[in-house]
């Protein structure tokens, strides 16, 4: 469950989606879990652990050469160390990590995109920038998500596959279920059942078009035991089946 890191000719960006990961350097060992942003300089030398294998480590990560406005904006490229930057917003997180699904989705799918190059080193400044942004705000200025319902966020994303029936979600954010589902739809503009399905079918569509893994298995994995039912909600919310999502590919 150890790897080394081959390619040290450029930073390394890492967004953690869910478990944990380790990076060992020669002085240190860095820990990365859900929600982290980590930062690697070139040049480092370092190898990576996944301490669960159970638990597992999920994350995006991309090789990039921090722009002129970045460097301005931010002091994280200058002393070149290696650090982690927690993102506290799980709104913020949902943000972010659409950001880097999409950038992956052009580097691997999209080469002939008219300024691809320039498109993405846009994205990657936004990514850097709304992260540096917050780590500068006091905790509690946050204030775009109820801090009730944000418990209930980072809950759903760290178990996407896990049944979450709506009254333990409200006994979860401390509320009743009435409460619970006004404070969810108010803060995040759906329902808690609607939200949670937005991100299974997200993240079964990012298994799809990077992974071999078969339907069935996509759909065990995100929360849904009939692949027939889930090929349903699927098709619905992208107007397209799972074998015809990869099709055209």
């Amino acid at each position: 469950m150890e790897w080394r890191e081959g390619n040290l000719g450029s930073w390394n960006l890492y967004f953690t989606l869910d478990g944990e990961g380790q990076v060992l350097l020669k002085d240190r060992t860095l820990k990365t879990e859900a929600g982290d942003l980590l930062l690697l300089p070139p040049k480092m030398e370092r190898s990576y652990r996944v301490v669960e294998a159970a638990r597992g480590w999920e994350f995006f990560w991309m090789h990039f050469k921090p722009t002129q406005i970045v460097r301005r904006q931010t002091d994280w490229f200058e002393q070149r160390k290696a650090g982690t930057y927690r993102v506290r917003d799980p709104g913020l997180r949902i943000r972010m990590a659409a950001i880097l699904e999409e950038l992956n989705e052009i580097n691997l799918h999209r080469a002939g995109i008219p300024q691809r190059d320039r498109l993405m080193e846009v994205m990657t400044e936004s990514v850097l920038l709304r992260i540096a942004g917050e780590q500068g705000l006091p905790r509690g200025a946050l204030g775009s998500i109820d801090p009730r319902i944000a418990v209930v966020i980072d809950r759903i994303h760290r178990q996407i596959g896990a049944p979450h029936p709506l009254d333990e979600l409200a006994r979860n954010a401390g509320l009743s279920r009435s409460q619970f589902h006004l404070l969810f739809r108010a803060s995040m503009g759906r329902s808690p059942q609607e939200y949670l399905e937005e991100r299974r079918m997200e993240l079964a569509r990012f298994y799809l078009t990077t992974t071999a893994l078969s339907v069935a298995e996509i759909a065990a994995s995100v929360g849904y035991a009939d692949p027939f039912y889930f090929t349903n909600r699927f098709r619905k919310r992208f107007a397209v089946s799972p074998r015809g999502l990869r099709s055209h590919q």
